[in-house]
């Protein structure tokens, strides 16, 4: 096995991880190799990237390169992703220790695994949780880390989906990966219709399974690479990376339909009516930002409505 692959197969980043998620993204990436005690991170350095180590080691140290390391990092592991998580400058140096080789991973990368898989993040906090174990050294900075790395599985309390919070975020990635790809994204914002209507006649925990049964839908109909979301109320979206006006319309109404057969049931089993949604779609270009790109889904969305509900709307300004 070639140190790639044993790095590989060793690393608690991608522990009980599908291969097939991250492992061509991460073959693709740069490598970098490292001299004995040349630097790679500094302290105060603008840090963007998370460096996979597949041979040799590194030395990180506190106070100055020459000081005691307060860790060895062997292959399999990773330096860097600190200052990315936090959004912080580096507090450290980062040496060679012997000669190092390691794959070069873009943060927009990890946050593109980890939207993929939830589990990397997950893995990422175990990591972390141990460097606080292990050291009281500047362990505020570590618990504000940790909180931050739980604040990726901001999810929505009743359907289990992301919340709105993540949300923001999420679109503001969406569309700098975009900008940066020059390929477009989608955001669709969907509403149940005559949902007041829905929970008034067959009361607020029939109308909160069927909020749920959708989130279910949401799951199932959008693309790994996708995100759902809930938005508000009963009042959802999600997101589709590098997609043309027509694919985003194939999946939409994927969701639409996908909705309208989704079987509700009650908390003790019995059947409920099924539910439809009013969909608008909106399709970035060179000058969207989050606020004109959710507007413009919006009025997709009041056209929706107003046409007769059930259907998805994508007029182009």
């Amino acid at each position: 096995m070639d140190p790639f692959e044993t790095a590989v197969a060793v690393s608690q980043m991608f522990h009980d991880i599908d291969r097939d998620i991250f492992i061509d993204e991460l073959r693709a990436c740069p490598r970098r190799s490292l001299g004995n005690n040349e630097v790679l991170i500094r302290p105060g350095q603008e840090n963007h990237s998370v460096y996979f180590l597949i041979d040799g080691s590194l030395s990180i140290h506190l106070e100055k390169p020459k000081s005691q390391p307060i860790r060895i990092v062997h292959p399999g592991e990773t330096v860097g992703e600190l200052s990315i998580i936090a959004a912080t400058q580096s507090s450290a140096y980062v040496l060679g220790l012997g000669q190092a080789e390691m794959v070069v991973m873009d943060q927009s990368l990890l946050w593109e695994l980890v939207e993929r898989e939830p589990k990397i993040a997950r893995n990422l906090l175990l990591v972390l949780s141990g460097w606080v174990v292990k050291s009281n050294k500047h362990t505020g900075q570590q618990l504000r880390t940790l909180e931050t790395l739980q604040g990726l599985a901001r999810m929505d309390g009743l359907t289990g989906i992301y919340n709105r919070r993540s949300f923001d975020d999420m679109l503001h990635r969406f569309l700098q990966r975009s900008q940066r790809t020059g390929h477009p994204m989608a955001l669709a914002m969907l509403d149940v219709d005559f949902f007041k209507r829905y929970n008034d006649g067959h009361g607020h925990q029939a109308g909160d399974q069927a909020l749920i049964a959708l989130a279910k839908v949401l799951g199932r109909a959008i693309r790994p690479s996708d995100f759902a979301a809930r938005y508000g109320g009963e009042e959802f979206a999600f997101l589709l990376s590098d997609a043309s006006l027509e694919e985003a319309v194939v999946i939409a109404e994927r969701v639409r339909l996908a909705v309208m057969e989704q079987k509700i049931f009650s908390q003790d089993g019995h059947p409920l009516p099924s539910i439809t949604v009013s969909m608008g779609l909106a399709l970035s270009d060179a000058q969207s930002n989050p606020e004109s790109l959710i507007a413009k889904a919006d009025r997709n969305l009041y056209h929706a409505k107003q046409n007769g509900r059930n259907q998805c709307c994508y007029q182009q300004d």
